[in-house]
């Protein structure tokens, strides 16, 4: 064998050296070819002399480490990581709520970077069950100390004083984070404000104390799926429960009866700036209607399509508290959402043998929903399962919140199963729903006047509830979420018999609000407020469209006090007599009797010719064209009443009509017919 001159063992030498400095290099970013941990501390020694404290009073006690008082941090001193795992058992100790425990990476000293943790946010004492506690795993961005929330999720079995495994796993932008369960990610995050190594370690928050315990950073040898990308910054969208039902359920059930009014409150969607609508599906009326229920379904998409509107469908919703029935009470005065039903009952939720029991019937409703429109391009997204939370009184048993994991985990397979491409989400926040999600989603109320929470991650999350006035409205949606390019969906388009003008808490019986709570477009087509259309919109869109709208004006009694000025495309609506849903405005202080309205604008003819106009309603009505009454109707009888006038081409023509409503139901319907035009509802603008 030839020897190596001296020389090439010095060559040899310096290539064995750069090849061990790069392994070096590689282990130090988290990515080194070889398995094993880079730090592992089960703080059997008394001290830290492996870590750096660099905020807090941290010590040794019982083989863990502590962190007590203010906010605290203590970060290894093995060098800097950019793909790595992290683990570490931690817990919180606290007796009031809010203390956090958890781990920071691609931490520095200027307190950038990421933290995961534990956070307790809700606790209580029930009668029955005795304690319980509302635990969420968060996913926080730290930029310069400000702490911005990306993601978070409600999560079984974890309260003060008890260790839980927390790991992170980051390599490049992604970023994923478990609890318990180390193969599957509760949260999954694409972040890059902070792609870049830097330092691992443990932290606490404000109150209380963190524990800690088996802390290992190790390299990334495998990560989970990374995260969908979808832009949602566009999506302008809006519950929609059709404002004559009081809940979801009634308005599928009882569908084809009342398509022309879904047909009218969908186009004032697309024509005030929407472009999507949530709609909350029922498997009880799978159950009665079955494959009727799925052309309901398209019959809907075929309507929202017609008016640039993409769908996104709720399959399991956790909220209301009546039983789901097909028979409907009338709404409660004062009370918010005051017939919502949940789905499924909450007595099948709360019961294993009862979820068990369900399991086919429930299979049958989600894989036939999800088979009938595995690919259909009008839906933007499936949602398993809104605000999953369970009984809070039940939390620290876990048994109903296990049932509706269940739930969740059948739901995800059954519609993946149907091979569809449409993403599924389910809610995150202090809900279960990240660890189901193709996507982040979230609801972001305000308290108290400030900016609308959680919007900080970016346009691939996707508010799926907001807008709360006093509180926010539809300008501060814009400029809180949309000024961060988060899309978002308010609860709800329109303000009617759900009850849900008025605010959480409501006590009943009380008078309406001076704001609606929730809701954006009355019945008879006038927005709230015009200024929020304006700011969706945008003014140059909003300036093009009132060409195409009545100027309207709300008196109380006949023409007596004028309470009201808006807008509306059209004179096409049924009140009824309900109070509050009865009135075209409650909340300018209009009752259910004794007002008037008058609408005024300018209508174009596109050819010469006699035109008829028709007013089926209630009341009185006199309805003028420059001037020349065309209709006058004298009697309180809803009957049908028409006038005939010979109108010019491309001239401008003003319109003016005036109606008074005594009492009873309240209906109005204005059409015309003309030269080749068969009759239909009348809008003003070019012809």
């Amino acid at each position: 064998m030839a020897r190596l001159g001296v020389k090439d063992q010095m060559n040899c030498g310096l290539y064995i050296s750069r090849f061990l400095a790069v392994c070096i290099w590689m282990l130090a970013l988290g990515q080194s070819a070889f398995a094993g941990e880079i730090l592992k501390d089960e703080f059997e020694r008394a001290n830290l002399d492996a870590w750096r404290i660099r905020e807090g009073d941290w010590t040794v006690r019982n083989g863990r480490a502590v962190a007590e008082g203010g906010f605290s941090v203590l970060l290894n001193r093995q060098g800097e990581f950019r793909d790595v795992e992290v683990t570490a058992d931690v817990a919180y100790s606290y007796e009031k709520t809010h203390a956090a425990a958890g781990i920071v990476f691609r931490f520095r000293d200027d307190f950038t970077g990421y933290g995961a943790c534990l956070r307790e946010v809700e606790k209580g004492f029930d009668q029955r069950f005795g304690p319980w506690e509302r635990p969420v795993l968060q996913l926080y961005r730290l930029d310069k100390g400000r702490f911005k929330l990306l993601q978070e999720s409600k999560v079984i079995g974890c309260r003060s004083d008890l260790l839980r495994r927390l790991k992170v796993i980051c390599k490049g932008p992604n970023i994923w984070v478990f609890y318990e369960d180390m193969t599957r990610p509760i949260l999954t995050e694409y972040d890059d404000c902070y792609d870049r190594p830097a330092a691992a370690g443990l932290w606490k928050d404000h109150h209380g104390k963190g524990i800690f315990d088996n802390f290992t950073i190790s390299p990334v040898i495998s990560t989970p799926p990374a995260p969908l990308r979808t832009d949602f910054s566009d999506v302008r969208g809006a519950v929609y429960i059709r404002s004559n039902a009081v809940n979801s359920v009634q308005m599928w059930h009882d569908y084809w009866d009342h398509t022309a009014v879904i047909d009218r409150e969908l186009s004032y969607a697309g024509l005030y700036g929407f472009n999507m609508v949530q709609a909350y599906l029922h498997w009880i009326v799978y159950d009665r209607h079955s494959r009727d229920y799925l052309r309901r379904i398209d019959d809907f998409l075929a309507r929202a399509d017609k008016y640039g509107l993409k769908v996104n469908f709720i399959l399991w919703d956790d909220c209301g508290h009546v039983e789901p029935t097909l028979n409907f009470a009338d709404p409660i005065p004062g009370r918010h959402n005051s017939q919502m039903m949940p789905n499924p009952s909450h007595k099948i939720r709360n019961s294993e043998s009862q979820m068990s029991a369900h399991k086919e019937k429930f299979r049958d409703y989600i894989e036939s929903v999800a088979a009938r429109f595995r690919n259909d391009d009008r839906i933007a997204f499936w949602q398993l399962y809104n605000e999953c939370m369970g009984p809070k009184e039940q939390y620290r048993s876990g048994k109903a919140d296990a049932n509706l994991n269940r739930l969740l985990t059948w739901t995800r397979q059954w519609v993946k199963a149907a091979g569809t491409r449409i993403p599924v989400t389910a809610t995150g926040g202090a809900f279960y729903g990240p660890a189901y999600s193709d996507f982040y989603s979230y609801h972001s109320y305000s308290s108290g006047g400030a900016p609308l929470p959680n919007a900080d991650a970016g346009p691939e999350h996707l508010c799926t509830e907001t807008l709360n006035r006093p509180d926010s409205n539809l300008i501060d949606c814009l400029e809180d979420l949309a000024g961060k390019d988060n899309g978002f969906v308010v609860w709800e388009l329109m303000i009617g018999r759900d009850n849900c003008r008025y605010p959480w808490g409501h006590p009943d019986g009380l008078a309406e609000p001076a704001e609606p709570f929730h809701g954006v477009i009355y019945p008879d087509g006038h927005p709230w407020d015009v200024n929020e259309i304006a700011a969706l919109l945008g003014r140059a869109r909003f300036d093009a469209l009132q060409t195409r709208l009545f100027e309207v004006e709300y008196f109380t009694g006949r023409f007596e006090k004028l309470v009201k000025q808006s807008v509306t495309p059209r004179i096409d609506f049924d009140l009824g007599d309900e109070p509050g849903a009865g009135s075209p405005d409650a909340s300018a202080g209009i009752g259910i009797d004794d007002f008037s309205i008058r609408w005024t604008g300018r209508l174009v003819p596109e050819r010469t010719g006699d035109y008829t106009f028709f007013a089926d309603c209630d009341g009185l009505l006199s309805l003028w064209i420059n001037g020349d009454r065309v209709i006058e109707k004298t009697d309180h009888a809803r009957r049908e009443v028409q006038g005939e006038i010979r109108l010019p081409e491309n001239k401008d023509c003003e319109i003016r009509i005036d109606y008074y409503h005594k009492e009873g139901p309240s209906s109005n319907h204005i059409r015309f017919s003309g030269p080749d035009m068969p009759k239909r509802p009348l809008f003003i603008g070019s012809q």
